[in-house]
């Protein structure tokens, strides 16, 4: 099961259904990621969010594609509507029917129609609103006027309580007619004493709190949530509105909005099921590999390191199998490497990149490309045995055509100290053994004796400690003691040349030449 269909095996749950915990802001969700709608929409976010500019109204109306048309127009009707309320009479009356007549003007002013799906910026342009948009336009006014309120947030609602510390007076956005409820001391005390009765509240507790605390505790005892929160619902709305016209890419954008205004496990999961459903949806291999990047963030939601990889891989088989498009495929690593954040992971995918470019470059028959990428894989993995093979024979077909044996000598013993496990594979052995005994022929032929000599001793240590190498060029050993006998010779050293043709003999029994040699000194 691929990545995106595993996590939309879970049912899309309704936006206000978890409880609240709070996250780090930029985890899940980078700047330069964001996608904005307009240059205002850009610059509201940028205010608010990393210059600390709190502009309500602005945040608001940001997803309006005639913004600032409509801030001018929304701030002109909001401050006259301030006016009108700062000079009334029943402006100065007790808060509850304070309350009460600011409700109904900002109600008569603004709202015409409830709807579902709504943005605020509707309320501008046809005053069409529902609990959040709405709840945003009372806390507004309550801003404005000093009025201390808090948004209770419910699974399904939001809505505003006004001076939460004393009268409680609920703002219900919803229901025009019945949105404004306030209550007195003898609903507070039968509400307590029924939940007395019912055992939710202990005797102990109601001597211990007064009737205010209790009844704001639990006749509102749902999430309180601040307004800059609320602009997060805002835009996480939108997002499920547009998810609901089949907008997937618009609704990522705007769900990640939502989340770095409001960062809980319910901004994070939907966050990540879009994410998810993007990810299905999209055909474009670089687009894809964003998504595959973005989408491995996703560690406590469920999302595996064999999920990514199994991601990966499908891009591969696209990419790099199927269309043997390198330039592609090394544009799409790179997309989807920059957005993880897990060490283990990043080499994870390290791995599979390098190993599949040099599987295609090693079918097409480019060693030496190969090589590199092959190296590249072992790095991650240098204990990978079937890696560790592959890399072994690709080495040797990438100095089929070398004739400078210190060109192969020096390139073997730089993988030899980079990747120590090869000297466990007896075919990499083979290949070191091979360049010892031919530079120890070589340079007892120039003569230098003191290098010859030295890869004499390295190739017999090679040949000793592993006796069941393949030589791979036989005539090779047999050429370079016969060329140390020959030099031992010239020199007198009689005893010496016939010990070293012994020696040649016990490797390479029937080397020709050597036994040549040893006939000819025998003879002599």
């Amino acid at each position: 099961m691929s990545l995106s269909r595993f996590l939309f095996s879970f049912a899309m749950c309704s936006f206000f259904c978890l409880k609240v915990w709070g996250v780090p802001p930029d985890s899940l969700v980078r700047w330069n990621e964001l996608k904005f709608t307009t240059p205002f929409e850009a610059d509201a976010l940028t205010k608010f969010l990393k210059k600390n500019e709190r502009d309500f109204s602005k945040s608001f109306l940001a997803n309006s594609l005639s913004a600032e048309n409509d801030l001018k127009f929304f701030v002109d009707k909001f401050n006259e509507t301030l006016i009108q309320i700062r000079k009334s009479d029943s402006y100065k009356k007790k808060n509850d029917k304070k309350i009460k007549f600011i409700y109904q003007t900002v109600h008569n002013r603004f709202l015409t129609k409830y709807e579902i799906e709504n943005r605020f910026f509707e309320i501008v342009k046809t005053g069409y609103y529902n609990c959040v948009t709405a709840t945003a336009l009372y806390a507004l006014f309550f801003e404005a006027l000093d009025i201390p309120y808090t948004i209770k947030e419910e699974p399904t609602h939001v809505y505003l309580v006004a001076y939460p510390n004393s009268d409680n007076i609920l703002i219900e956005t919803t229901a025009p007619i019945t949105g404004f409820f306030a209550f007195d001391t003898e609903f507070k005390s039968k509400f307590i004493n029924n939940l007395k009765n019912q055992k939710v509240i202990g005797s102990a507790e109601v001597t211990s709190s007064n009737i205010e605390e209790l009844f704001s505790k639990y006749y509102f005892g749902k999430e309180n949530i601040t307004l800059t929160q609320l602009i997060g619902i805002h835009y996480l709305n939108d997002g499920l509105f547009k998810r609901d016209h089949r907008d997937i890419a618009g609704a990522y954008e705007q769900i990640k909005k939502g989340y770095l205004y409001y960062p809980n496990a319910r901004s994070e999961y939907l966050l990540m099921s879009l994410t998810a459903e993007h990810l299905e949806e999209t055909t474009d291999p670089l687009k894809k590999s964003v998504l595959i990047g973005r989408i491995s963030r996703f560690k406590d939601g469920g999302v595996t390191t064999d999920m990514i990889k199994g991601e990966f891989y499908n891009l591969t088989q696209t990419v790099l199998t199927k269309n043997n498009d390198k330039n592609l495929y090394k544009r799409c690593y790179e997309e989807v490497i920059v957005s993880i954040t897990d060490d283990d992971l990043k080499k994870e995918i390290d791995y599979i990149y390098n190993y599949e470019n040099g599987r295609v470059f090693y079918n097409q028959g480019n060693y030496v490309r190969a090589k590199y990428f092959f190296a590249e894989a072992l790095e991650v993995q240098p204990n990978n045995v079937d890696l560790g093979g592959v890399f072994v024979s690709c080495l040797g077909q990438s100095f089929r055509n070398e004739r400078n044996n210190r060109a192969i000598l020096d390139s073997l013993e730089v993988y030899k100290i980079r990747f120590p496990s090869l000297e466990q594979n007896n075919n990499f052995n083979s290949m070191v053994a091979l360049t010892y005994v031919v530079e120890f022929g070589d340079n007892f032929e120039k003569p230098n004796i003191a290098r010859a000599e030295k890869y004499q001793r390295m190739f017999e240590q090679v040949y000793e400690s592993n006796k069941n190498i393949t030589l791979l060029s036989p005539e090779s050993v047999g050429r370079a003691y016969s060329e140390a006998c020959v030099y031992y010779f010239k020199r007198g050293q009689k005893a010496k040349a016939k010990e070293l043709l012994e020696r040649g003999l016990q490797i390479v029994p029937n080397d020709f030449q050597l036994k040549m040699r040893k006939q000819m000194i025998n003879g002599g």
